[in-house]
């Protein structure tokens, strides 16, 4: 019976903590900003590269088993290995934007159609795009 009562709610355990909430002084007249937090994309270019060095480095059997592993599906996975199909100049010129990018103005749906594309016609496609 003595041990029915250990675990009793009834009884004080003997610890107890404190939380201290600071909120910011509330502003009067004038209306808040709200800013929408600064959202990034990655670059389907140095993405693509990513995911053939993983393909080539033997850790995957099979672009399924890629695909599998990170979940999306083995035409998605196809998709963007498509990219490194791009002429170099046209490669060059999207990994010269960099990684992150802050907006969407190069996505790797858009760059899709320019894969076929003659060299020179890629050079101009991408300069409209940029």
């Amino acid at each position: 019976m003595g041990s029915f009562f250990v675990n009793s709610p009834d009884k004080s355990i003997g610890r107890t903590f404190r939380a201290v909430f600071e909120l910011p002084p509330a502003r009067r007249g004038k209306k808040a900003v709200r800013r929408k937090p600064s959202r990034t994309y990655r670059n389907p270019i140095f993405l693509a590269r990513e995911w053939a060095e993983a393909l080539e480095g033997g850790d995957f059997r099979s672009q399924r088993a890629f695909a599998r592993a990170i979940g999306l599906s083995r035409a998605r996975v196809s998709q963007m290995l498509g990219l490194l199909r791009l002429f170099p100049d046209a490669q060059e010129a999207l990994e010269a934007l960099g990684d992150p990018l802050y907006s969407r103005k190069v996505a790797e749906r858009k760059l899709r159609p320019i894969v076929n594309l003659p060299e020179e016609q890629q050079k101009l496609r991408l300069e409209e795009m940029l």
